[in-house]
Order: C-alpha cells, then structure tokens, then sequence
C-alpha cells in the first residue's frame, strides 16, 4: 500500500511539471523576436531604410546630378590653353574729339602706301588684319608694327559660314591669325575684330557663345560707329569723304571703318583729304588698345 501511495504520488508531480512545461513552450512561441518586428539587428545586417529615408535618399542623388550639370562646362574652354588676354586694363576715359582710324582686311599692296600717308600727317591708326603669308602680306605685317600702329585679329580665313558655325570653330580661327601676328611681329595682340562686325547675318545662333568666350578669356573687340561706305558698291573719293567727315561730326568720339584691300584705292587717295579736315576741325587721331572703352561702339547689348 505503500509504495503504491508513493507511485500514484511521483505520477501526479509528472503530470503537473508537464502541464508547466507546455505553458512556457507557447510563451516562448508567441513572444516575437526583434527581427520579425523589424528592429535593427547587430552585425553587417543592413535595416530596411524607412520612406523618410528613401526620400531623402533620392532627394540628395538629384541634387548631385543637378550640381554636376551646373559644373559642366563646354569643352571648347579647354582649346587653346595659351589664349587668355590676361589682367584687363582699366578703361581710360577717351578725349572728346578723338578720332580712331580703323583698316580690317589687310594686308595687301596698298598696306604699305597707307602707311606712309599717316606717317605724313603723324597718325597712328589701327589695323584689323586676315591670314595672308605671302611675302608682300608679311613684309606688310612687320611694318604696321614697326611704324608704331596698333594690329589686331580680325579673321584668317574670313569665311562667315566656317568662322561662325560654333565658339570652337571661331576659336581655331582666331587661334591661328593670333599666332600668325605674333610669329610674325612679336605682338600678343589683346584686340580683335568680328568679321562683318559682332552683329551679322552669320552668328545669329553662334555669337552669344563666341562672345561670351572670348570675353572669359579677356580679349577686347571693337565694332565701329563711323563707316565711310568703302566697302559698298559704287563707293567714290567723294562719297567715302562725304560719310566719314559727317558721321565724324555726330559722335564725340568715333570708330571709323576702312577697309585695306587691293581693291581700295578710293579709300587710299581720300585720306589725305580727310585726315588734313579733321585736323583742322580740332580732331585728334588715337590707336586702339585694350584700355579703349569698346562699349560705345557696339553692336549688341551683349556683355
């Protein structure tokens, strides 16, 4: 009787420790771990990142792809490392009645005739040259320089279409004239003139481009308020005359177009004439140079 007491006694303790045990097996089955509810874990696994942090996320990459747009630039900045103009003078106020006398599209065999009238008169002028090598051309070059006168670029090939096309097509242009000029005479010219002047039926989609490269890379170009006409057909002595000493009148101070090809003996034989006027008139006669304000003579609101 005894023992059996003893066996029904330890079968009861079986039973009820049992009964414990499966309790704490469903309470450890329900309790969630920090994983499945989406905590953050310890070692190298990565959380989920939130939609605040997403946001953010995509937020910071569109602004580096915008900051990286900004910072391009156009590729035509890096040609031609060697033309920069440099530390740009100050503009110096020009005297009333100050006459800049201007020659684009030389050199040719009248160069050297011309300049041996404004020798006459003791005029400096200025010279907008093209890309001529011939002997004559060079010789010609050498003596605008030696004689004290001012050169500049104007083209080398003067061709609208192929100069004007795009700011990289100017700049191997006005490259190789830069460097045919200095070559030649020693000069870094820091002046420049458009061909067909800064506004034409050329440069329309180009010029703002071109423009505001060159005036990165400091260079100063000068359009003109003064045409003597010599370039238009039927142009005379008399007419080329007649415009300049007038439009002369309306300024101030004026820029005055001429033009030096083989073709302008008109303009050759007036000059004379037109400088003795002006002279008499109280005009003085200056070259260019980079400290020349070029704002009043140009053609466009273009900085």
């Amino acid at each position: 009787m005894i023992v059996s007491a003893a066996f029904l006694l330890l079968f009861a303790l079986g039973m009820l420790i049992g009964q414990f045990s499966g309790k704490m097996g469903l309470f450890h089955a329900a309790k969630p771990t920090m994983a499945a509810a989406g905590m953050p874990t310890n070692g190298n696994v990565q959380s989920t990142p939130q939609p605040a942090e997403s946001e953010a996320a995509s937020s910071a990459s569109s602004s580096t792809a915008s900051s990286a747009e900004k910072e391009a630039v156009p590729a035509y900045q890096a040609m031609y490392p060697h033309l920069y103009a440099g530390t740009l003078e100050p503009s110096a106020p020009v005297k009333k009645k100050t006459v800049y006398l201007t020659f684009d599209d030389g050199p040719s065999n009248l160069t050297v005739p011309l300049l041996n009238v404004l020798d006459t008169y003791h005029v400096k002028a200025t010279f907008f040259v093209i890309g001529r090598t011939d002997r004559q051309s060079v010789e010609a070059i050498k003596e605008i320089v030696n004689r004290g006168h001012a050169i500049g670029v104007h083209s080398y090939t003067h061709q609208y279409k192929q100069i004007y096309a795009s700011p990289a097509a100017f700049l191997d242009d006005f490259a190789k004239m830069h460097d045919l000029i200095e070559n030649t005479t020693g000069v870094d010219t820091k002046i420049y003139r458009y061909a067909g002047g800064s506004v034409n039926g050329y440069n329309k989609s180009t010029a703002r481009d071109i423009i505001a490269e060159m005036n990165r890379r400091r260079y100063v170009y000068y359009d003109w308020n003064v045409d003597s006409g010599d370039a238009e057909t039927g142009a005379t002595a008399k007419s080329i005359y007649r415009e300049v000493i007038n439009g002369v009148h309306r300024h101030s101070d004026s820029v005055v177009l001429f033009h030096n090809t083989k073709f302008k003996a008109s303009t050759l034989n007036d000059m004379s004439k037109i400088i003795k006027t002006l002279q008499s008139q109280g005009y003085s006669f200056e070259k260019l140079d980079p400290s020349v304000d070029s704002v009043s003579y140009r053609f466009n609101n273009i900085p």
